[in-house]
């Protein structure tokens, strides 16, 4: 996921067209060229919204001989950061948005919300098989190009594991010029194109709702209004205090490259 700047806590960015041509009509030799098919970007918005996780440690915990993590105030501080990462992503695939008022938040869209046009409700309990993967990919192939069907599958655990059953035509590796990986990626190959399976904890997992998302990379980018950066605050009472905080916002280009199904049986 790429990131961009925000401006303003109303972001606005251009609407990317993955549209496939339905009819093409056939031009006279040395004719004026027309424009007739060109059609005007349209803008889309999302909401800034803030994050902050708290570091607090008292004096006396600063004092006292502590083993193995040296320094709890940077102890915490490291940890707070990744406490800032895993809520930012939560938000980002499950915020809903709030313009915010006196007093009151404000809360961007996250990918979950922004999709409508390929968002299916399943059956409670639907089993997510091979063929609803592959139904999947034939939905994207109707309503975008080819070159913005989604490359990444985004579900539980649980439907993960159901994937690595499947016996249709799917691959493990690991990309070596990555070292972060420290699993396998199961990437599955369909009729129109290659779609890495992850999985996540934030994917919605209850009963009645456990959503399977279907995503293109390059149509997502977080906008930052702010950059995460830790501030100290003022010391009152008898402990040291500070914040990591961060202002962001998703920006969708083309919700039509998304899609999700949701109603999926717990365990796949």
């Amino acid at each position: 996921m790429g990131t961009s700047v925000a401006k303003n806590t109303l972001h606005e960015w251009t609407k990317y067209n993955v549209s496939r041509p339905t009819t093409v009509s056939a031009d006279v030799e040395g004719a004026d060229t027309t424009f007739a098919d060109l059609t005007a970007p349209s803008r889309v918005n999302n909401i800034t919204q803030i994050i902050k996780q708290p570091v607090r440690v008292s004096r006396t915990e600063r004092a006292v001989n502590v083993v193995a993590t040296g320094d709890p105030y940077a102890w915490q501080k490291s940890d707070a950061l990744r406490m800032l990462k895993m809520k930012m992503e939560y938000a980002i695939l499950n915020a809903v948005k709030a313009s915010g008022s006196s007093g009151v938040a404000r809360q961007m869209d996250g990918i979950d919300a922004f999709i409508t046009t390929l968002a299916t409700a399943r059956n409670s309990g639907t089993s997510f098989s091979e063929t609803e993967l592959n139904d999947m990919a034939a939905d994207a192939y109707t309503n975008v190009r080819a070159d913005k069907i989604f490359d990444i599958l985004l579900c539980t655990i649980k439907i993960k594991q159901a994937i690595n059953g499947f016996s249709g035509n799917s691959t493990r590796y690991i990309d070596a010029s990555d070292r972060r990986l420290t699993k396998d990626i199961l990437v599955y190959d369909s009729a129109v194109g290659s779609h890495k399976i992850m999985h996540h904890r934030d994917v919605r997992n209850s009963s009645g709702t456990t959503t399977v998302y279907g995503l293109r990379e390059d149509m997502l980018q977080v906008a930052y209004l702010d950059k995460p950066v830790f501030e100290e605050l003022a010391k009152t009472g008898d402990s040291d205090k500070g914040h990591w905080v961060t202002e962001f916002t998703l920006e969708v280009l083309e919700e039509k490259a998304l899609q999700k199904r949701t109603g999926y049986n717990l365990n796949g």
